[in-house]
């Protein structure tokens, strides 16, 4: 199966990450961590992109970036073949130092940027047992650019630093302090991961940012068939689930697992979500349950929705107009 292709365009903005090959350490020495930080501010500066912040661990690397020119495949293929080169001369080793091709997850800046930026710094901080660390005693991430003053933030960083700051308060002093509460609050309630969730393993964001993206990628997105009567609302949808299976809105909603409520209740969600682009929000009210729940019950139909009874029934209602 061939890999999805990596979306680029201008000033889009990703989480990109890369581990060593097998899982092995990508940094020896104190001095490969400083090399490489420096062949990234120079990838950085070279391409043009704005770099956020980043994180540097002994096996693998997170960075937080925007792409002005469209051209994130040109800094991290420099990057990238510049240190396996260092490193392997150094080492007096061959082959491959990072696994595969690097990750790059596109993300809705305007609900995920600060996120995303908390993700990246804290990433060395995700330890499976023993105590945790403080913030800021993870050396090679850009943490500690942050709390310097400007005038000693690496060259060409000084507009994607601002406008992290910016997030977090409308003057430099107020701007750290509350960046830093954002950062330990994340770290001492361990949630600062449950954001992350990624879709079609591409991106972050809702579903309509994933198909804005896929769209200026000219990637087909998923549409009604034009057979089916455009503008239904919910409420058409109900009634025409409750004129095909007989049940009421109480049954459809209520938490009985019984097949044959489960199914048309599934037919619902996704006909309703999938073509006609409902809201979670109304379907999660109408069912009684969790957007997250309904979101859920959504994606599990995605591989074989239109091959359930339930489903093709309530799409040859929908081509049929009322009398």
């Amino acid at each position: 199966m061939p890999r999805p292709s990596r979306i680029q365009y201008e000033n889009a903005t990703y989480h990109l990450f890369s581990r060593g090959n097998r899982r092995e350490r990508l940094f020896l020495k104190e001095a490969d961590y400083a090399v490489f930080e420096k062949m990234l501010l120079e990838a950085m500066r070279w391409t043009g992109i704005q770099l956020f912040n980043w994180s540097q661990m002994p096996n693998h690397v997170h960075f937080h970036v925007e792409t002005p020119a469209g051209n994130l495949s040109e800094f991290a293929q420099r990057l990238f073949a510049r240190y396996a080169q260092y490193f392997n001369r150094v080492h007096r080793l061959v082959g491959h130092v990072f696994q595969g091709r690097y990750g790059a997850r596109l993300v809705n800046q305007e609900g995920h940027f600060q996120e995303i930026v908390r993700y990246v710094e804290l990433n060395p901080y995700r330890l499976k047992k023993g105590r945790l660390a403080s913030l800021g005693a993870w050396k090679w991430s850009s943490w500690r650019y942050y709390q310097r003053p400007e005038s000693q933030w690496p060259e060409g960083c000084q507009k994607a630093f601002r406008r992290v700051l910016e997030r977090f308060g409308s003057d430099p002093a107020t701007s750290r302090k509350n960046l830093a509460c954002f950062l330990a609050d994340g770290l001492e309630s361990g949630t600062w991961e449950d954001f992350y969730k990624v879709r079609d393993g591409r991106f972050i964001g809702d579903e309509d940012f994933v198909e804005k993206a896929k769209q200026k990628n000219q990637e087909p997105i998923r549409s009604f068939p034009r057979d089916l009567i455009a503008g239904v609302g919910l409420p058409k949808l109900l009634t025409t689930v409750q004129g095909l299976s007989g049940l009421s809105t109480e049954a459809l909603s209520s938490p009985t697992k019984k097949r044959c409520i489960s199914r048309w209740r599934q037919a619902l969600a996704w006909v309703g979500r999938r073509l006609y682009r409902i809201p979670i929000v109304q379907i999660a009210r109408v069912l009684k349950r969790s957007e997250p729940s309904v979101s859920l019950l959504v994606a599990r139909q995605d591989p074989l929705a239109q091959q359930a009874a339930e489903t093709q029934a309530l799409l040859r209602a929908l081509r049929t107009p009322d009398p």
